[in-house]
């Protein structure tokens, strides 16, 4: 049974990777085309846009499609009326969404108003069409659906941005069009399950499901708080340029945030499933100890070479950025680690208790970035980031032992930790040739600390290879 659980875990986040793989690691490794076509003013204003597009989508539709993954994954309810309940409750509150954004952008006759709708609603239904899928078990269609988005979203950027030069608005639409061929992509390779003259709407699921989601839109809104309002404070405080610096930095540490979405989204199914089982402590915690050591060391590894790309694959007009990546690569160790917790309110359906933790720290956040950006600028905005998601993360440790209980390795932790803190300072300091050495050191320090895994990895391998009897 131990080795089954394992097996799928690990199938699933391979599924996830490849979905992912286009839409967040391809997109980031394209990032150097960015600097070289943009302002530092003009990638500014995309990502705070973009950022705003993250907070209202999940909004818009009051985080709906979190009640459906919910309830297909695990529930006694007719499959017909979860869909039909939850997907009458999604349409219609994308409509009045789309009516309420489309008055308030007229008012402020803001120039991106068309555009940004779009991609508002291509993104709430794109993410909800993907739970579906992930709720009816067709992980298959949900990878190949990332990968769909990737090819169409990078070919759109290079001719919308390099030939068109269209500038953030090419951005914008190349997104916005890539997110409808996967919606288009989803309704067909999901029309047997998405009967939709079979469905039924049962008013009584419909507000279970809802009291479920509702509790996740403060809970969405506090992570984009504390993941994605610095840009907004920053470029209302110091300006666009300032932001545009900052977003750069940002964007190394997302890799962390992007690993961690990889391991996630297979973590949360596997963590509903397993709640009630007897091991349910032990394999919570051999899971986030794995889990914990390998992400603190590749943050270790990232934190020099970060430095080394943004030297010599940047712009140099970005060049600053690189000794903010530090904090803010430690910002979002600790919000995965959050994140792992925060399975535990899935699994018992207490929204109610995510949602409070994570508006404590997106309180922190905002304090943290209003009286200390007027004073120490990216500054404050990288360590709000991690104040926020530490508090969060002690929290939960607490709050979720009624749930499941995990035994943290704190001295490995530890040890791991100081070497992360010890290079986020070094980095700003060292020349080249010290942050060569440092990320040798890291390599050597994740290869120790993981060897068993790697090794256990190996073996697995050898034996399903028939190397091994």
């Amino acid at each position: 049974m131990e080795q089954s659980r394992e097996t799928k875990l690990v199938k699933n986040t391979i599924i996830y990777t490849i979905s992912n793989f286009g839409s967040k690691i391809l997109t980031f490794l394209i990032v150097p085309l960015y600097t070289f076509y943009l302002s530092t003013a003009e990638f500014g204003t995309y990502d705070t846009v973009i950022s705003i597009v993250n907070l209202l989508a999940p909004m818009c539709v009051l985080a709906i499609h979190e009640g459906l993954l919910r309830w297909l994954l695990k529930s006694d309810e007719k499959h017909e009326e979860i869909l039909g309940s939850g997907l009458s409750l999604l349409f219609l509150f994308v409509g009045v969404t789309d009516l309420l954004v489309y008055i308030v952008c007229k008012l402020l006759s803001w120039e991106y108003t068309f555009v940004f709708i779009i991609l508002m609603t291509a993104t709430a239904l794109h993410t909800s069409f993907q739970f579906v899928a992930r709720g009816e078990k067709r992980n298959k269609v949900f990878a190949i659906s990332g990968v769909i988005y990737t090819i169409v979203m990078l070919a759109l950027n290079v001719l919308f941005i390099v030939y068109f030069r269209w500038g953030v608005n090419g951005m914008l639409w190349s997104m916005a069009i890539a997110h409808i061929c996967v919606i288009i992509y989803l309704l067909w390779m999901l029309r047997d399950r998405l009967q939709f003259k079979q469905m039924r709407f049962k008013k009584e699921l419909a507000i279970a499901m809802l009291s479920y989601s509702i509790m996740l839109v403060p809970n969405n809104i506090s992570w984009w708080v504390m993941n994605a309002s610095d840009r907004i404070m920053l470029t209302a405080m110091v300006g666009a340029a300032t932001t545009g610096i900052f977003s750069l930095a940002h964007k190394f540490p997302s890799i962390v945030t992007i690993l961690h979405t990889l391991f996630y989204q297979a973590w949360q199914e596997q963590a509903v499933l397993e709640y009630d089982s007897a091991s349910r402590d032990s394999y919570y915690t051999k899971v986030f100890n794995h889990y914990m050591r390998l992400s603190c060391c590749a943050v270790a590894v990232l934190i020099p070479l970060s430095k080394l790309l943004i030297m010599y694959c940047m712009d140099r007009s970005y060049m600053d950025s690189f000794q903010y990546v530090g904090l803010l690569y430690l910002g979002s160790l600790f919000s995965s680690f959050s994140g792992f917790y925060g399975t535990g309110y899935i699994s018992a359906k207490d929204t109610k208790g995510a949602m409070k933790t994570t508006i404590i720290g997106a309180v922190i956040n905002f304090l943290v970035n209003l009286f200390l950006i007027p004073v120490i600028g990216i500054w404050a905005a990288c360590l709000s980031t991690v104040c926020g998601n530490l508090i969060v993360w002690i929290i939960r440790i607490k709050n979720t032992r009624k749930y499941f209980h995990i035994s943290v390795e704190w001295k490995t932790f530890a040890v791991i930790m100081f070497v992360n803190v010890l290079f986020t300072i070094a980095v700003c300091f060292t020349d080249t040739a010290w942050t060569i050495v440092m990320l040798i050191v890291a390599c050597v320090v994740a290869v120790l600390m993981n060897k068993g895994m790697i090794v256990g990895i190996l073996n697995n391998i050898r034996r399903k290879a028939g190397i091994l009897q």
